[in-house]
This record gives C-alpha cells, sequence and structure tokens, in this order.
C-alpha cells in the first residue's frame, strides 16, 4: 500500500502518451530462476536500506548514477510497484542476496521510441551487487537461464530488451556475448544509449528508428 503521505516520484522513463493496447499489458511477472539463483519483489520498507548501500559501491554507482540515499531508494520502490510500468527484484545464490533487477515494459519506456515495439516487450537492467562476484564469470552464466526464465513466465513476450550507455563496454560484451542483436545507439535526453534485443526467436528481431 502507498501511503498518502508520500510523495512518489515520476518514474523518468515512463511514457505518458501510449495507446489503451500498451496501457492494459501488467506489470513483468517475477521470474521463476532456476537454482540456486532466485529472485523476489524488492520491498520497499526493508529493502531500500540495502538497495541503496548496493548502488554506492564505485562499480554500481558508476554504471547505473543512481547512488541514492535509502529515503528516495523507498519513493523510487514504491513508485515503481504502485503502476504497471516496471517491477524490482532482489536476486540471490544459494539463499544469499546478491544483486538488484529491474523488469519493464519496454513499449511503456523511452527506448520505444527508438525502435518497433511491441506491447509485450520486457525490458532489463540488472546489478551485481556482490563485488566477490564481480568479472567472475556469474553473468554470463545467469543471463541465458533468466532469459529463458522469462519467456516461460511470459508467453506473449516476443523480445528482452537491453540499453546500456554507450561507454559501458562491460555490460555491451555480456549481452553481445549471450546472443543480443545490436540496434545502433540513440542519444536520448540525458545520455547516448546501445539498444540491444534478445528476441524469442530471429523473426522477432524489430527494425530500430
Amino acid at each position: 500500500m502507498i501511503d498518502s503521505d508520500d510523495v512518489l516520484p515520476i518514474l523518468p522513463r515512463e511514457l505518458t502518451t501510449i495507446s489503451d493496447e500498451v496501457r492494459h499489458v501488467p506489470a513483468p511477472a517475477i521470474p521463476q530462476i532456476a537454482a540456486p539463483y532466485a529472485a523476489r519483489l524488492a520491498d520497499p520498507d526493508s529493502d531500500a536500506e540495502l538497495v541503496s548501500e548496493w548502488m554506492n559501491l564505485p562499480h554500481l554507482a558508476q554504471a547505473w548514477e543512481y547512488d541514492w540515499p535509502p529515503e528516495r531508494w523507498r519513493l523510487y520502490l514504491k513508485a515503481q510497484l504502485a503502476g504497471t510500468f516496471s517491477r524490482p527484484f532482489i536476486t540471490s545464490r544459494k539463499g544469499e542476496q546478491i544483486g538488484y533487477i529491474e523488469l519493464y515494459r519496454a513499449a511503456k519506456d523511452s527506448i520505444a521510441t527508438r525502435y518497433d515495439a511491441d506491447p509485450y516487450d520486457l525490458g532489463m537492467h540488472a546489478a551485481i551487487a556482490d563485488t566477490k562476484l564481480v568479472n567472475r564469470g556469474i553473468a554470463p552464466l545467469i543471463m541465458p537461464k533468466l532469459l529463458a526464465d522469462l519467456f516461460a513466465a511470459e508467453p506473449q513476450c516476443r523480445r528482452v530488451m537491453f540499453d546500456p550507455d554507450h561507454r559501458n563496454l562491460g555490460a555491451r560484451r555480456l549481452v553481445e556475448y549471450v546472443g543480443c542483436t545490436f540496434l545502433g545507439e540513440h542519444q536520448m535526453s540525458n545520455r547516448r544509449m546501445a539498444l540491444y534485443v534478445f528476441p524469442r526467436t530471429p523473426d522477432d528481431i524489430p527494425e530500430h528508428r
């Protein structure tokens, strides 16, 4: 529930002008990741401090630029849970919390202005916070399994989109390694992104604008 005294931040990437078809698509489902990994919805009250601590780590502060205090994270998590645009998740490995993922409806996001979006397309932002696991080959191992699990959970989803900053070579190498197709670099309002797609089938690769 959203407290009446909370002033929720506007999710800056969420489009306000969309078709009824896109508007009625539900929020992303909770991914059922194969063991030993797992994902659960983030709780704004109990997880905000943890996510804030993670996002202030040097490698994530640089990549995400979301190095906010816990209170801002609490409101940001609540804002996601209040609508159908995106969902925040805490990921774990062998029961130990290791990272943060956001899944969002790409057709409701600003990236939809840069490619031929389908209403059920998903977008993903992922962060490994456990520094013992960074650059240890965990992400290339998890990502193909997670993508398969997302498609299984969302039968109508044709694609999963990724939009790292064009300078984020680590993220770009990862999505290229797992088989994503590059849809070009695009100048957005506050950054230049590199747009990638992982299609359910080869026929689901969209045109970019």
